[in-house]
């Protein structure tokens, strides 16, 4: 039965400021809850109309029953034990299968190479009622699909057929397109799962492991905590987002282990220091998803709007890094959900603001006003959690946190004004944005410890100058008649800066290096590591220039000095290189030459387009360091270039 909801205003501004109740939490969570139902009227409707042709009815139910067989099923087993029910659906895969069948449903997709044939992907409907029925306790018969001898029943675990007792001397079973599998449930506390001559009894409590069967591993927030926990999803089909159907990546059971005491630390750490964001960790986040481990500072996680409660997170290193990660991710899974109930902003293709791409600090690429509104919620909690985390810590880990604060509280305060220029925002999303600037607004006054304000300031100079050297390229034609102007002997003082534009091409790219190398030098009390160079030099970073990025981070204006020199001789040989024109723009300015500093950091699309220019002209290089002196005396050079870029 489908809901109407409204969101209260109350609702709106404790979400825009982090203080989200326990009340708020439900019903957040009923909308969600309602429009996974929605999804599954959708899919009833498209397998409709799919079925008046009979190739594509073919094509999607394969060897199985329609789908409507399984949506009655959960309805039954729904009003057998709602909660159960409620539990299955409120699986994040769920969204994102729902979303993808739909897309395919309506397309009339093929399946592509590498993707599962269509039947199989409808029959998740299949197996996530025969979950709901074996919770619910509910005597059914249910085909589901089979993959290599695996069955899924989301939120229960999987079995492995070929595991089972008594049936190690039958060969594995065909692993066709067409394996299908049959669930019998008796009613509490019995079930056999049967594929070919395979049969398996599954335990009582699906929750205990058996031979052949492995229940889905569920965290616990705290121990012996009898609320339902966290799923460490290792083997839905669908747990992540960005390639459905991964091949099975299961976690061991001491990687699990570590997994839990993190979850423990994290959550015992939010609790006494984030109270607020311990709240909104443990009502919102149901699911995570392990990625591989990554090195130090490069913790990766994602989340997507379908998939509420889930987030998809490398293995973290320590407790810190995985509270910060809960508190990003779950600001996350609130606004998509908020999202889904108010427009925030306008997000109408074809409309006046479609093609509007913005200024985020924490991204390398452009951003739309609804993705920078969303980056900007999730780092004003990452600003307020390292606002109390650095009081609580001592010596370089006290350092780094004060860095981070100062990072993110200034780049919060940068994108909130962009958003507060937008004419894209809703009168809701203004006051949603509005909220959120009122709560971050005295950050600004809080005293940030000198050693680590002057890297914050100049990690955000850097983040800046990177994406713009990355995303913008100034008019050709401009250029070209710039460069021919300034070898004619012109003054620049009787020329103008050309504006810039996006790059109509922007490839992926990964975070600046110098980024991680900051954190590693403030994390480690001043010095790198030995094995920084042999780590990163030539795999990451070309060695030349990795020297000039270290002589720069070790600071000093000896060392800046040598970084100019350095990153100069980098640019004489490779003039192409955008790190290196920032990371000269970084060194002067540290050596105290702030005229060409200006140029580099305010506008390195334009310098470099004007050097690569004037070689392609006469066959040589101007001096770098000359060269942005020159444009820097430009009229109109730090005067704003795009829609969403700061001018200063």
């Amino acid at each position: 039965m489908l809901t109407r909801h409204h969101v209260p205003v109350a609702d709106l501004e404790d979400i825009a400021t982090g203080r989200i109740t326990a009340p708020t939490g439900t019903r957040v969570a009923a909308a969600e809850r309602s429009r996974r139902t929605l999804m599954l009227r959708a899919l009833a409707e498209a397998e409709r109309t799919a079925a008046e042709h009979a190739a594509a009815a073919s094509e999607l139910h394969g060897p199985l029953p329609p789908m409507t067989y399984a949506f009655d099923l959960l309805a039954r087993a729904e009003r057998r034990d709602p909660q159960a029910v409620a539990r299955v659906l409120g699986h994040p895969p769920v969204g994102v299968w729902a979303v993808r069948l739909l897309g395919r449903l309506r397309k009339g997709a093929v399946a592509r190479p590498g993707e599962p044939p269509l039947w199989r992907e409808a029959g998740y409907a299949h197996a996530l009622a025969a979950a709901a029925a074996l919770r619910a306790g509910l005597p059914a018969r249910v085909r589901v699909p089979a993959r290599a001898g695996r069955v899924t029943l989301p939120t229960l675990g999987h079995a492995v057929l070929d595991d089972a007792p008594g049936d190690h001397d039958v060969a594995t079973p065909d692993t066709g397109d067409h394996d299908v599998a049959t669930l019998e449930t008796g009613g509490p506390g019995a079930a056999r799962l049967t594929l070919g001559p395979y049969a398996l009894e599954l335990p009582a409590d699906p929750h205990t492991p058996a031979p052949g069967w492995h229940p889905a591993r569920v965290l616990s927030w705290t121990p012996g905590d009898p609320g339902p926990g966290v799923f460490l999803d290792d083997a839905d089909p669908y747990r992540d987002f960005r390639s459905p159907w991964p091949p099975p990546a299961p976690v061991t059971d001491g990687e699990s282990g570590i997994w839990q005491r993190r979850l423990h630390d994290a959550a015992d750490l939010l609790r006494a220091r984030h109270p607020d964001a311990a709240r909104m960790a443990r009502l919102v986040l149901n699911s995570l998803v392990p990625l591989p481990g990554m090195p130090r500072f490069r913790t990766s996680s994602a989340s997507y709007a379908e998939a509420f409660g889930g987030a998809l997170a490398s293995l973290p290193r320590d407790p810190v890094d995985f509270a910060v990660t809960l508190v990003h991710e779950s600001r996350h899974s609130v606004l998509n959900a908020l999202g889904h109930q108010i427009q925030l902003v306008d997000r109408a293709t074809g409309g006046p603001h479609a093609d509007t791409l913005l200024y985020a600090p924490w991204r390398t690429d452009p951003r739309p006003p609804w993705g920078l509104l969303h980056g900007t919620y999730a780092f004003a909690g990452v600003a307020d959690f390292w606002r109390a985390e650095r009081h609580a810590l001592t010596g370089p880990r006290a350092d780094l946190a004060h860095f981070e604060f100062a990072v993110w509280r200034d780049a919060v305060a940068i994108a909130l004004r962009t958003l507060a220029d937008q004419p894209g925002l809703t009168p809701w999303g203004r006051r949603f944005v509005d909220a959120m600037a009122c709560r971050s607004a005295p950050w600004a006054d809080e005293q940030v410890p000198a050693g680590a304000l002057a890297p914050a300031l100049d990690e955000l100079a850097d983040l800046r100058a990177t994406w713009c050297s990355h995303n913008l390229v100034p008019d050709p034609a401009a250029t070209r008649r710039l460069t021919g102007f300034r070898l004619d002997g012109g003054p620049a003082d009787e020329a103008t800066a050309p504006p810039s534009r996006m790059r109509a091409e922007r490839p992926p790219r990964l975070p600046e290096l110098r980024c991680e190398l900051r954190r590693t030098l403030l994390a480690d009390g001043g010095t790198f590591a030995p094995d920084t160079r042999a780590r990163l030099s030539g795999v990451e970073r070309a060695p030349d220039l990795l020297e000039a990025d270290m002589c720069l981070l070790l600071g000093g204006p000896a060392n800046a000095a040598r970084a100019a020199e350095r990153y100069r001789a980098v640019l004489i040989a490779a003039p192409g290189t955008r790190e290196a024109w920032v990371g000269l723009g970084l060194a002067l300015a540290a050596a105290g030459e702030h005229t060409p500093a200006t140029a580099l950091l305010h506008r390195p699309e334009l310098v470099r387009a004007l050097a690569l220019d004037a070689r392609t002209r006469d066959g040589r290089l101007p001096d770098p360091v000359d060269l942005a002196d020159w444009t820097a005396r430009l009229p109109g050079l730090t005067g704003p270039l795009v829609t969403g870029l700061p001018g200063t």
